[in-house]
């Protein structure tokens, strides 16, 4: 019977994944649980951090796709939760007949109304990460939900935590459960920053970005997804022609002055030290305290906006991947 379901959906098309919105959705949940809150790499590595309270909505499906139903977690973008996106994907999956948790990492930590350029390094994605985490010990414990297909999906700022979490760098000092996500999406996340020591997972991994994406580097993406080694045959990186940045969000295609971290290519050593590049080429210790230190690699902006066609093809390879992960 589940396979059937999984079948009839994927001859749906692209279409399909929105096509059942509105009727997919049982109700939604607050929800809270217990996460922590580093600021920066070195704060993992040292185990440095507070106890924190997320806040959440559990996205109930109205025709669970068994007893115990896959799940995916939603993370959010460096805007945070945006019209057309993270609370629309908690239906879209619903869709599926799985259960989804969207987190508000912003609203958690008291950021939410900052500014923008402020908001950006006041959160990290080690922070965000950290959500991830106990989402996942959070939700395999419902007994309605099957804790061994419980995937993330993260978009923009969330697809970089959403990378992060391939790394036995953040998920071995974060998560004291050793509980795995079954699979793992980022959808446009910048993909500048890297480790010096990456240690590797064998979690699938999908990334999907637009190729008119001005907020990332695509043949940056694809050598940071390579190096990943993904092994398994469902790990797959896809592009979107004409696609620029946050295709989901319904506002109109334009050209925005935020901040673009693109050229900011940063390491983090083994310490947990951030190195960035900076203009002259030297490597540079930053700290989300003094973010000048990035050395005048911040770009003025990048093209954001609804692209409903780049939204249904990303939509379809979603759904591709998950059947054959979920399966």
């Amino acid at each position: 019977m589940k396979i059937l379901r999984w079948l009839a959906l994927t001859l749906l098309g692209a279409s399909g994944f929105a096509a059942a919105q509105g009727t997919s959705t049982k109700e939604v949940k607050e929800i809270e649980f217990k996460s922590l809150n580093p600021r920066q790499y070195e704060d993992v590595i040292n185990e440095k951090w507070q106890e924190i309270t997320v806040k959440a909505k559990l996205f109930v499906p109205n025709n669970p796709s068994s007893p115990k139903a896959p799940a995916m977690i939603v993370l959010h973008g460096s805007g945070g939760i945006s019209d057309g996106r993270e609370l629309s994907y908690g239906e879209k999956f619903n869709s599926l007949g799985m259960y989804s948790l969207v987190i508000d990492s912003y609203l958690s930590r008291g950021v939410d109304k900052m500014p923008y350029a402020r908001r950006l390094f006041e959160i990290s994605t080690f922070a965000q990460a950290s959500d991830a985490i106990a989402a996942l010990d959070y939700i395999s414990k419902l007994n309605y939900i099957d804790e061994s297909k419980i995937g993330v999906i993260g978009f923009s700022f969330g697809g970089v935590t959403s990378y992060q979490l391939n790394l036995e760098n953040i998920t071995s000092k974060i998560s004291k459960s050793n509980k795995k996500f079954a699979a793992n999406i980022n959808l446009y996340g910048p993909c500048q920053f890297n480790f010096e020591t990456p240690k590797l997972t064998n979690i699938p991994f999908l990334f999907i970005g637009g190729e008119k994406d001005e907020a990332l580097d695509i043949e940056t993406c694809r050598k940071q997804f390579n190096n990943l080694n993904k092994k398994d045959i469902n790990s797959k990186f896809l592009t979107i022609p004409d696609a620029h940045h946050a295709w989901e969000v319904n506002s109109p295609l334009t050209y925005q002055r935020i901040p673009n971290l693109r050229d900011c290519h940063t390491i983090y050593n083994e310490t947990g030290l951030m190195l960035t590049i900076r203009n002259d080429g030297v490597m540079a210790p930053f700290s989300p305290d003094k973010p000048a230190g990035f050395g005048g690699c911040i770009k003025p902006g990048y093209t954001i906006g609804k692209n409903t066609n780049a939204e249904k093809i990303a939509d379809d390879y979603i759904k591709n991947f998950l059947q054959e992960v979920f399966k």
